[in-house]
């Protein structure tokens, strides 16, 4: 019983937090920019 309550509450809680968490931003800034000439981040900018 204990497995399926925290299979369910995994399912229920964390999957749809997860997935809007990654509609409302991109926390590791993965999405494409067309505009940009390169995706190289020097170390000098950090």
């Amino acid at each position: 019983m204990r497995t399926f309550l925290l299979f369910l509450s995994y399912y229920l809680v964390v999957t749809p937090v997860g997935l809007l968490s990654r509609l409302v931003r991109d926390p590791l800034s993965r999405r494409a920019n067309p505009n940009a000439t390169t995706y190289w981040i020097s170390s000098e900018n950090r």
